[in-house]
């Protein structure tokens, strides 16, 4: 049995993996609930070159090729997706860690800027698809899972497909105590994917609901690190700082088959948050909602296919700060509104001028502005103001050359961007810095895929150069003021290796099966041009990006028992801009049996 050469949905044409023209990932179904419970971080970190660091199970960040490392506590420079629905705020800040891995059906990375179809995504895009039925009829699963600090994860999920109606859906409550103080985590998911298939059109809801609960221990200076690590971080222990919210996503896609050569496909979209934070230095209470929709166009006809479309988003954000007291909530600091619009245009073409050869080129044109009122400030400032970026467009070009049945070539150069977000641009004596550049990069990339042994082994080796400008550094001021500055110039290079398939041409008589995936990346990231408070850091290494990076995933199966095994190496990393603070390297190994056996005709999953 060959290793499945899948497609890659966040591609423009579902092309299959080994064609496709540039660093891809993807991460099936069958992969997705295998072993990680309560977080999805390391199924981010099954990827050679994508770092998802976890503060906490709500505090998490992905860097993908070194992009993204600067942000303090969330991720952006990413565009992120469930279906065509955005993850990604106005702001260009992307939650993945409260989506539970039971609501999504597979997961696919684009890495580095060079996606003429989702814009600004600097560091690359993240695209989760719902889950699919995988039989016909109805099918029901029962959740049950204990681990250690009080971890407790319990759920329910259905399915149904007959004739042309799919449907998917679940309601899942995970929770832990947590190993450090101030670490309780409790969120409840429900998830809908409906689809009815039509002979012209097809019609998608997907529904999305979150609330969440979290303690938030922060951080602890070195000596607590190694003495106490299990105390929360300093003045967030005394107030029991935490994080609550609420979250709806919700979206209707309508996909039209107009004639043999053309489709055409439209999505609706909204979300609504409503965040609770209670921190040491002031409480925030905000509120986030938006409407858009996405359309594209696909055209295609013998060797050539094109797909141009618009997405629109438009947000409203408000948010209220408030003074923290011991026990309660104090008196109102500030009340602002904000109003977001985003404008992304796109075009993409495909031509296969031989059977050996294909080349893809499009490019991406973004319009972004943002508006802010003072709706009341203790201090009597008022930041109310309005800005535009200038139009950014992006490029890219790509080409693949298969070498023979099994060995693909490929090469790509893209462009991307980042803007700054409101709270970058906003100035401590209240003013907005007009003056602050969207964050820009040019990527290359070459690489060779493919599949020896019969086609029982797939690799992937790539090669890749980032060259950032104008990048977006977060400056602390105090400890409750942040403020945005570009920092010069950057470039992001690295080597990545995937090597994956079973270990033996075929299963043993005995039923005994196995598998091995190991994906490893070596990168260099310099400052090439920075210089902050007088102090010139060109030529060091950009801090928060390990060196090196492996992942290792062995699987074993005889008479309905698996072993899993995983091995993670993450190297040193430094931990400031003048290079004089390493953090060490460490290894992170999990085991994991799973045993499944029928009782009555029932599969159970242990």
């Amino acid at each position: 049995i060959e290793l499945e050469d899948v497609t890659i949905g966040v591609l423009p044409f579902q092309e299959t993996y080994m064609e496709a023209t540039g660093g891809v990932f993807k991460v099936s179904s069958d992969e997705i609930n295998k072993g990680y419970s309560l977080s999805s971080t390391a199924l981010f970190n099954l990827a050679p070159g994508v770092h998802m660091a976890a503060g906490s199970l709500n505090t998490q960040r992905l860097v993908i090729r070194g992009v993204g490392s600067r942000t303090p506590y969330s991720t952006n420079r990413i565009r992120a997706y469930l279906d065509d629905i955005p993850l990604t705020t106005g702001d260009g800040i992307s939650t993945l860690e409260d989506l539970d891995s039971y609501s999504f059906g597979s997961l696919a990375i684009l890495k580095g800027p060079s996606s003429a179809l989702y814009g600004s995504g600097l560091g690359g895009v993240v695209r989760l698809t719902s889950s699919y039925p995988s039989r016909e009829g109805f099918t029901a699963s029962l959740i049950s899972e204990l681990g250690s600090f009080g971890s407790r994860k319990y759920g329910l999920t259905a399915s149904y497909k007959k004739n042309n109606w799919a449907l998917v859906g679940g309601l899942v409550r995970s929770s832990t105590d947590g190993y450090r103080e101030n670490s309780e985590y409790s969120r409840f998911n429900a998830f809908v994917n409906a689809r009815r298939f039509g002979k012209v059109h097809t019609l998608s809801l997907t529904l999305s609901m979150v609330d969440l609960h979290a303690g938030i221990p922060s951080s602890l200076n070195e000596t607590d690190f190694l003495n106490e690590p299990e105390k929360a971080g300093g003045s967030w222990g005394l107030i029991k700082g935490y994080e609550e919210y609420g979250k709806l996503l919700g979206g209707i896609g309508l996909e039209s088959d107009l004639n043999k050569n053309l489709k055409n496909k439209l999505t609706l979209f909204t979300s609504f948050s409503n965040p609770y934070e209670r921190r040491p230095f002031n409480t925030l209470d905000d509120k986030n909602q938006n409407l858009g929709f996405r359309e594209s166009l696909e055209y295609s006809s013998g060797s050539v296919r094109i797909q141009t479309g618009l997405e629109y988003f438009h947000e409203w954000y408000d948010w209220l700060i408030y003074e923290t007291q011991a026990t309660m909530q104090g008196e109102l600091l500030a009340d602002h509104s904000e109003t977001r619009r985003y404008l992304n245009g796109f075009a993409q073409g495909q031509w296969r001028p031989g059977s050996r050869i294909l080349i893809d080129a499009g490019f991406n044109v973004n319009l972004l502005n943002y508006s802010l009122s003072t709706n009341y400030r203790a201090d009597s400032t008022d930041q109310s103001g309005s800005y535009r970026y200038q139009p950014v467009i992006s490029p890219r070009l790509g080409i693949s050359y298969r070498h023979s049945e099994r060995i693909w070539s490929y090469g790509a150069i893209g462009h991307g961007f980042s803007a700054p977000s409101l709270e970058e641009t906003l100035l401590p004596e209240g003013s907005i810095n007009t003056s602050l550049s969207p964050e820009t990069g040019w990527m290359l990339e070459l690489g060779n895929r493919g599949s020896v042994w019969a086609g029982k082994l797939q690799y992937d080796l790539s090669v890749y150069s980032i060259f950032l400008k104008d990048m977006l550094v977060t400056e602390r001021i105090a400890e409750d003021i942040f403020t945005g500055i570009n920092a010069g110039r950057a470039r992001n290079t690295g080597i990545e290796i995937l090597v994956k398939g079973k270990l033996h041409p075929e299963p043993f008589t005995s039923g005994f099966n196995s598998t091995l995936s190991i994906a490893y990346n070596l990168s260099g990231n310099r400052f090439t041009d920075f210089v902050d408070d007088q102090v010139d850091y060109s030529g060091n290494a950009l801090p928060g990006i390990p060196v090196q990076e492996l992942h290792a995933v062995f699987t074993g199966s005889l008479a309905g028992v698996e072993l899993r095994l995983q091995h993670r190496y993450t190297a040193n990393q430094w931990m400031n801009d003048a290079n004089d603070q390493l953090y060490n390297g460490y290894h992170l190994t999990h085991i994991q049996l799973n045993w499944d056996f029928p009782i009555a005709s029932l599969p159970i999953h242990i």
